[in-house]
């Protein structure tokens, strides 16, 4: 799993390289020796494009390609019924872009209209490719925010129905491990292209229409971060739920064996050790017991951006004048 990831973003970092290096040859031959400088400048150095677009779109690569796994690990881990049917499917479809216009037509949209407003500090056919290349950071953006929401949802489903949901007696744990791997990895790059993107934004020398604008730069914070944290939380939750749930129903039954039904008994105990065994696997991303210590890692990973990234605390700065004005 996490080769595949290197592989995608190795594989992207080539790409999007490649693609800055043509379309800086393409201004140079169109506009000039300057503009192209500018158009590299702009690119790399000021909105961090090979970051930025290598962690977006080898991502969103990872995720057409080994997000039906995390639907296969599902349905290899849960008897198949008609609610277990569903959130699979649910899952697999949200791997394709054609299943995710309802989040990629607004977004890119919003992106569309923020971009023009902000307004890109150069001209001609570098302007052009700038401004689609921003545009184009707006749509990877809403397609894997729509796998996120559809897991986050294929997961409730399971939740609404879990009665009628339950572990299969003998399964792999590889499974549960790529299960678990996968919404580890996904969240992981998720947010460091979150921070990127907003990252690369700040940096970008936009020439603002209107410094009402430059506020809306924190419009990839606010839009992803909560949904990605959630993400890799919820799923884990929910399973973990299911197995109590099949320990409460086992337990019903052990105390309404007869003592005399030692079979009867013991298979009810293995049910039991196979259900501990699976819970120690689905440990939850943060519970009430490690969100203290959570909400610590986190608190001191902004402190390290806000000391460290002068353009994160002069941004941070320029939030608090605005708001104290």
């Amino acid at each position: 799993m996490l080769i595949a990831a290197f592989k995608w973003l190795g594989i992207h970092l080539i790409v999007i390289s490649s693609l800055i290096a043509v379309c800086a040859l393409l201004v140079w031959l169109f506009q000039g020796r300057q503009d192209a400088l500018a158009l590299v400048e702009s690119a790399v150095l000021r909105m961090k494009g090979p970051w930025v677009w290598t962690f977006g779109y080898g991502l969103a690569y990872f995720v057409m390609d080994r997000g039906p796994v995390l639907a296969n690990s599902l349905n290899g881990i849960l008897v198949s019924n008609e609610a277990t049917a569903k959130a699979v499917t649910r899952i697999d479809r949200s791997t394709r872009h054609r299943n995710a216009y309802r989040y990629t037509v607004p977004i890119t949209s919003l992106g569309v209209f923020l971009t023009y407003v902000y307004g890109i500090p150069s001209r001609g056919l570098a302007f052009l490719l700038l401004f689609l290349g921003v545009c184009a950071i707006y749509y990877i953006a809403a397609f894997l925010l729509c796998h996120l929401i559809e897991v986050i949802r294929s997961f409730h489903l399971l939740f609404e129905t879990m009665d009628d949901v339950d572990f299969k007696r003998v399964y792999s744990p590889l499974h549960l491990e790529n299960l678990t791997s996968y919404l580890a990895i996904t969240t992981i790059l998720g947010l460091i292209s979150i921070y990127a993107g907003f990252r690369g934004t700040v940096t970008a020398g936009f020439e603002f229409q209107r410094e009402l604008w430059r506020v809306f730069l924190v419009t990839p914070l606010v839009l992803f971060v909560p949904g990605t944290l959630f993400y890799d939380y919820y799923p884990r939750y929910v399973l973990r739920k299911i197995l109590q749930h099949k320990v409460f129903r086992v337990m019903e039954r052990l105390a309404a064996t007869n003592t005399s039904d030692t079979l009867d008994a013991r298979s009810l105990l293995l049910d039991l050790r196979e259900t501990s065994a699976s819970n120690s696997q689905i440990l939850p991303f943060v519970d009430y017991k490690s969100l203290p210590s959570y909400l610590i890692a986190i608190l001191f990973v902004i402190s390290l951006a806000y000391n460290n990234d002068p353009v994160v605390n002069s941004f941070v700065h320029y939030l608090s004048n605005l708001g104290s004005k």
